[in-house]
């Protein structure tokens, strides 16, 4: 019985797992030490590239360099010192107010520590650089977590019965349970979508468009004396806050602006607001109360944030913050680069080149 071309389907087997793990884990030829290996050199040309690619450096086989992500800029890392300090600065608040400390003296000794500690803490996260997208994905985080708990808070206050109201303490409290949950989403969201700063910005002001939106629209509806319409207002900008930041999230997956459209977005809304103004002259001398009004104030200044996305601010053809910058990903944990044959002891060997990160 001829066992010879059984030994060659096996040894072809193992050269394959070999070669698998030489190109993966070490990025070198696979036989021996040599550039080109034993075969690399002599059949680079012929059989040493993968299939779809031209003959590398080394007998035919090309080693990919592993793909980093542009570092964040200093500006961006500036906006998370600047978040690190409110954040500790407000812990050191809530923390005085939690345990009774009513003494001045006292009561500056927790918010000085804490607001130096926060940023002496993204000094280190920081070291190495992190990623762009990233420092302004935990700062955006942080603010909305922030606005979040300050909604919830003042519409608590405005709404509850007499003496049912949290106080100063619910509020802390709201503030840093908030901003330290919107933290650590905004890093969740970072990893999941890996994100721009544009983007992170444009969740930022969207949470803000939402609360001035909703406002005005909670006000319109309200009746009364205005100092009646203060639930409405209040539970207004918080309803429009949570729908324009969750709008602004699902957008984010399809579409990054650029940092003029921002720019025209923010104005556009000024713009709106501004050119309803003429809308109370028709209320002189009415019956019709002139909070009505707001309502073609918050669809203006709507109408004014699509405008300047669409028609007023210029895209980023680039898709990119600066000029330059390559928009490069984390490559997956395992991949298949491709495959070649190589003369092996009168047979043909299969090799599989991949990547492991």
């Amino acid at each position: 019985m001829n066992t010879r071309p059984l030994v060659s389907l096996l040894s072809a087997l193992l050269v394959s797992s070999v070669a698998w793990t030489a190109s993966a884990q070490y990025g070198a030829p696979p036989y021996g030490g040599q550039p080109g290996g034993a075969y690399g050199g002599q059949y680079g040309g012929a059989y040493g590239a993968p299939y779809g690619q031209p003959p590398g450096p080394y007998g035919g086989y090309a080693y990919p360099q592993k793909k980093t992500q542009p570092k964040s800029t200093p500006l961006e890392v500036g906006y998370l010192y600047a978040t690190s300090v409110a954040y500790g600065v407000g812990t050191g608040i809530w923390f005085d107010a939690l345990v009774g400390i009513e003494d001045p003296g006292l009561q500056f000794i927790a918010p000085a520590l804490l607001g130096v500690a926060a940023p002496v803490g993204v000094y280190f996260l920081d070291s190495p650089p992190m990623p762009r997208g990233l420092p302004s994905a935990i700062a955006t985080g942080m603010v909305i977590g922030a606005g979040q708990g300050l909604g919830i808070a003042s519409y608590q206050y405005v709404s509850a019965p007499e003496g049912k109201e949290w106080g100063f303490l619910g509020l802390a409290t709201a503030e840093v349970i908030g901003s330290t949950v919107g933290g650590a989403a905004g890093l969740g969201f970072y990893y999941l979508l890996r994100p721009k700063p544009q983007t992170n910005m444009l969740l930022a002001s969207a949470a803000v468009w939402g609360s001035i939106i909703g406002s005005e629209f909670g006000a319109a509806a309200s009746n009364g004396s205005w100092g009646e319409s203060n639930d409405s207002i209040s539970l207004g900008g918080l309803i429009g806050f949570n729908v324009a930041t969750a709008g602004a999230v699902g957008l984010s997956a399809a579409w990054t602006p650029s940092w003029n459209q921002l720019a025209w977005m923010w104005g556009g809304l000024g713009i709106g607001t501004v050119v309803s103004l003429p809308i109370y002259l028709a209320y002189i001398g009415s019956d019709h109360d002139p909070r009505r009004g707001l309502i073609a104030q918050g669809a203006a200044g709507t109408l004014g944030i699509v405008a300047g996305a669409l028609f007023l601010g210029s895209p980023d053809r680039s898709g990119d913050v600066a000029a330059g910058e390559e928009d490069r990903r984390d490559p997956a944990f395992a991949r298949v680069l491709g495959g070649s044959l190589v003369p092996y002891h009168g047979g043909v060997a299969a090799v599989v080149l991949g990547e492991l990160w």
